[in-house]
């Protein structure tokens, strides 16, 4: 997904409608024993200052959750901390994705919020311990964790501190849905305010958290992504040697995807979780956003080796069209000139004689070259002949000079006329001539061979 989100960087895309008291609960808080009401019957889970059993109600055998909380912590009164996660439970009710506060019993050093039980356990334990998700089952659990978030998000309402251990399942994998708790580090983001505070679990910790920098909405999207990597491969990752190491990891995202990990993992989960695992928070993928993604819906994200390969493809058949299309073109041109060429052939062949008259008396083409030898020969016998009884007949009739010499001079300008006529350029073998007047060529100089050999 291109392009940042920046209503949902700093502050909420809405106010609150009404101004809330966040160390006021409107829950009553009991100050009897919690054994008057409740019987204890284990240990859920515990932290580093509370501790969540698993208690019966005396009167109607209902299964809760106690988590008792130390009042003091570290030589200091935190009971307003309390307070404000008692008033962030009251807050996100009603709704099915996150747990429903019961009820509140105080005692000297703890306060115990009783809440519904949720018989699955946490997500930890099935992810990280088990293993025992599929893709197809991660991207159930997380549309349901992102409908809770979704629903916090609207009221305003910062988890900050989303994890593996804060989602509960109602029943045994497969077959319970999600809940969201602990809402201990949960505040209030109105527009206007800024939140600066160190707070979360190390390993899923926004890059703005470390660097002090106003918090958001988006600090729980990257919180988000890095629950969704936790899922699929259970590992973290930006976990480093040490928790210096891990922060520096956070800060500077260095983050791979490595195939030993996520070799059976589709593309849309990759990107999704690159879509949430960003350091600017204006350009992580809000809540809303994450439930529209193709991955969450089932739909296939094509990997950007598969989108450039049909590119490729495309243009491999538009370039074979196009050596197609120019093949075509060729061949046709190359028809079109062959054609020219027999019309050109036809024309030459059929009026081969009317070339070579212009310029001497040639035959035709298909006559043999033996023909034309005698033919020649004989023709200029022929007018040899008749040019000596032409002579002996003026020289019998008359005997005077200048007769005789009339007649030279008309032989004269006969050689001459034909010596003109072969140096003209009308000539074949004085001009540029083409390759079809090769024959009327060859002709000629057979003719004026056999013109030499009777003089």
């Amino acid at each position: 997904m291109n392009g940042c989100n920046a209503h949902v960087a700093m502050g909420c895309n809405r106010v609150a409608e009404e101004k809330v008291d966040i160390f006021s609960p409107r829950t009553p808080i009991n100050t009897e024993p919690l054994t008057s009401k409740y019987s204890i019957q284990g240990e859920l889970g515990r932290g580093k200052f509370a501790v969540v059993k698993r208690c019966v109600n005396l009167e109607t055998n209902e299964e809760v959750a106690a988590k008792f909380i130390r009042k003091r912590r570290r030589g200091k009164n935190c009971r307003d901390q309390i307070l404000r996660e008692i008033v962030m439970l009251e807050l996100s009710r009603p709704h099915h994705r996150v747990v429903d506060l019961i009820e509140v019993f105080e005692s000297p050093t703890e306060m115990i919020l009783i809440t519904e039980y949720c018989s699955g356990g946490e997500l930890f334990h099935e992810c990280v311990i088990e293993e025992s998700f599929k893709e197809s089952d991660v991207v159930r659990l997380l549309g349901e964790i992102l409908e809770g978030v979704l629903f916090l998000h609207r009221k305003n309402i910062l988890h900050l501190d989303l994890k593996p251990q804060n989602i509960l399942l109602t029943k045994p994998f497969p077959e319970g849905n999600i809940k969201i708790c602990d809402l201990g580090l949960a505040c209030l983001v109105n527009d206007g305010e800024d939140i600066r505070e160190i707070v979360g679990t190390p390993d899923y910790v926004a890059p703005e958290v470390l660097s002090y920098e106003p918090l958001g909405l988006s600090t729980d999207m990257w919180s988000l992504g890095v629950l969704t990597y936790v899922m699929l491969s259970a590992c973290s990752p930006f976990d480093g040697e040490s928790k210096q190491e891990t922060y520096l990891n956070i800060s500077q995202v260095n983050l791979d995807f490595p195939d030993y990990l996520f070799e059976s993992i589709s593309y849309g989960a990759i990107d999704f979780m690159k879509n949430l695992l960003i350091k600017d928070p204006r350009c992580r993928m809000d809540a809303a956003q994450c439930l529209t993604h193709a991955w969450i819906r089932g739909e296939h994200v094509p990997h950007p080796i598969e989108s450039n390969h049909e590119e490729d493809e495309e243009e491999e058949e538009e370039e074979e069209e196009e050596e197609g299309e120019e093949k075509e073109a060729e061949e046709t041109d190359t028809k079109n000139k062959g054609d020219k060429q027999k019309e050109v052939n036809s024309v030459l062949q059929s009026q081969p004689s009317a070339e070579c008259e212009p310029s001497c008396d040639v035959p035709k083409p298909e006559q043999k070259s033996e023909g034309k030898h005698e033919k020649e020969c004989s023709m200029e016998k022929r007018d040899a002949g008749e040019n000596s009884e032409a002579e002996h007949a003026l020289l019998s009739e008359t005997a005077e000079g200048g007769a005789l010499k009339k007649h030279e001079k008309k032989l004269e300008a006969k050689d001459a006329s034909f010596v003109n006529n072969e140096n003209s350029p009308s000539n074949p073998l004085n001009g540029d001539f083409s390759e079809e007047d090769s024959g009327c060529v060859d002709s000629v100089n057979n003719s004026l061979t056999c013109i030499n050999d009777l003089d």
